[in-house]
């Protein structure tokens, strides 16, 4: 267990002890690192959120704590409160070694325990199979699979799935504006596709074709085409359900339809089936099946692919397009209707994605003079600056792409500083075996490093001997080192890989800051000098860690 996990657990078992209240776990309490350095090293502030629940005022909560973690706190040198209601804790220097310490193996990762595990499907992407995908598919590509890949991390049991939308007047639509292209007429029908978009996937189909065929064979071409571009910004999936085959031909929507009859939650009106929504609470009864050709509306079909993924999983999380916000009421009421809790479904609407470059707007591709297509972006900038800049904002912001600043080589460019920071961090590691010792202080390999670093004896000539301003750039380091299975909880929690990201950004920016003040080879100080290796390789091991999550490359050398 984490230090940071430790001390929050003994703020609330002194916490229950003293008030005799219910606490779920440790992440109720909060930790924090004072903005003042003369505070402490830590701080938390729940006097003040228990105050409420306690009917006490938050100073007399914080004396009361103060009092009882006195007697528990061995690796705290000083612990106080003040007004309003903050308890400032001061380490000691064994207890910064006792962190340094954790961080030395790559393991760092704390899972959630195995009674919080839950079995979680993650829905995102789902495009249209009838065309390239745009930046705004782009975009809940790489938070889909961020999400994924951060309740991974905890240990989760998580199955990523696209959903393939081949049911419906989008895929005769397709059928016509290939059919149109592949027989070499006019277009006599507006509603058709751009024959730029669909042309390149009408080449090379064999002769006699029927518009069926030719619909089946660019479909695939198109989805073909999609899970290469995915592919290429780091994005696979467990699971491709194609809506025709497993919903509607399968049985499952008919099987759902019968079960909202059965619960006398639809009727028949003017020719169409209607759920009674009304009854559960929406604002009017929705249509379920159409009168005017008795085909199942989106909310029917959504009603039975969500039965279907619950069958499958206890949490569904679901990546929708801004233009879809709303929908997500019906869909939770009929869910409702077919004893689903609504509340184990979460719908995060992706905001609009805008590129610019040189300063001024694209909205056209220069190819084919529509919408800019997430493989024209990626040849450009590459995916790993492609990822850092989708998930550089939360969901509910819109986006700005600069493609002039992803690809500078300077800080300004967020996934440049992320990964130049690790780069700094492997080559200290690298070039401090190679000539920096002579005669007997000499280390000459990294096996003496990872020997010194077992020994938390060791670890604390790091905070010892040195004078302030080292002192603080190395502890403002480790602290917030400390933070990062917090970082990643919340990042879960939230459903916002932005946190992480943010994190990864600080802790670069500290990273720096320590290195300025810090020599990290003193050829008078051999054991200071293998200590704050020791803090790099721990700098190091984070943002590996956090990179990876995030699927962002860790160059070792740039």
């Amino acid at each position: 267990m984490s230090f940071h996990k430790k001390l929050k657990t003994l703020i609330k078992q002194a916490l229950i002890k003293i008030y005799s209240i219910e606490i779920p776990n440790e992440n109720s309490i909060n930790l924090e690192i004072p903005n003042n350095y003369n505070y402490g090293d830590l701080c938390t502030t729940a006097p003040l959120i228990f105050a409420k629940t306690l009917k006490q005022s938050p100073l007399k909560i914080a004396e009361n704590l103060c009092n009882e973690l006195k007697e528990s706190l061995k690796d705290i040198a000083e612990v106080n409160f003040v007004a309003p209601g903050f308890i400032n804790f001061k380490l000691k220097e064994k207890a910064f070694a006792e962190i340094l310490l954790k961080f030395q193996d790559n393991n760092i990762i704390e899972k959630v325990p195995s009674e919080e595990k839950q079995q979680i499907l993650i829905e995102y992407v789902s495009a249209n199979p009838t065309g390239d995908l745009h930046l705004g598919h782009g975009r809940g590509a790489v938070l889909g699979s961020a999400l994924v890949s951060i309740f991974k991390a905890l240990g989760h049991n998580v199955l990523s799935e696209f959903y393939i939308n081949d049911a419906g007047e989008q895929m005769l639509k397709l059928g016509r504006s290939a059919s149109t292209i592949y027989f070499g007429k006019e277009s006599s029908n507006e509603d058709e596709y751009p024959k730029e978009l669909i042309e390149k996937y009408v080449v090379d189909l064999s002769a006699g074709l029927s518009e069926e065929e030719i619909t089946i064979q660019v479909k695939e071409k198109i989805l073909e085409k999609q899970k290469q571009i995915l592919k290429a910004c780091k994005v696979e999936f467990d699971s491709w359900i194609s809506e025709k085959q497993e919903i509607h031909d399968s049985g499952i929507l008919d099987q759902t339809l019968q079960e909202l009859k059965n619960n006398d939650l639809v009727y028949e009106k003017d020719g169409a089936t209607w759920l009674n929504a009304i009854k559960l609470g929406d604002q009017r009864d929705r249509v379920l099946i159409k009168s005017e050709n008795q085909k199942a509306t989106y909310l029917m079909g959504d009603l039975a692919y969500h039965k279907h993924k619950f069958a499958r999983a206890e949490k569904l999380i679901n990546l929708w397009g801004a233009d879809h916000q709303g929908q997500d009421v019906s869909l939770k009421l009929g869910l409702k209707a077919l004893n689903k809790n609504p509340e184990n479904l979460t719908v995060l609407f992706l905001q609009l994605v805008s590129l610019f470059k040189d300063n001024e707007e694209v909205k056209m591709s220069k190819r084919s003079g529509t919408l800019i297509t997430v493989e024209e972006v990626l040849e450009e900038v590459g995916a790993d600056a492609f990822r850092t800049t989708m998930l550089n904002t939360h969901v509910n912001n819109r986006l700005i792409f600069d493609v002039n600043l992803v690809k500078k080589k300077d800080d300004s460019n967020p996934v440049f500083y992320l990964q130049y920071a690790f780069a700094r961090a492997s080559g200290i590691l690298r070039r401090a075996f190679e000539d920096n010792f002579k005669g007997e202080k000499a280390f000459t390999s990294l096996t003496e490093l990872e020997e010194f670093s077992k020994d938390i004896n060791n670890l604390t000539f790091a905070f010892i001997n040195i004078n302030e301003n080292e002192l603080i750039a190395s502890k403002n380091l480790l602290l917030r080192l400390e933070f990062f299975n917090q970082e990643l909880y919340n990042s879960a929690k939230n459903l916002n890989p932005c946190n992480l990201l943010n994190y990864l950004s600080e802790i670069a920016g500290l990273f720096h800051s320590f290195y300025a003040p810090c020599k990290a080879i003193n050829p008078e100080n051999k054991n200071l000098s293998l200590a704050r290796l020791c803090l790099i390789q721990a700098f190091r091991n984070v943002m590996k860690n956090g990179l990876e999550i995030l699927l962002i490359s860790a160059p070792e050398i740039m």
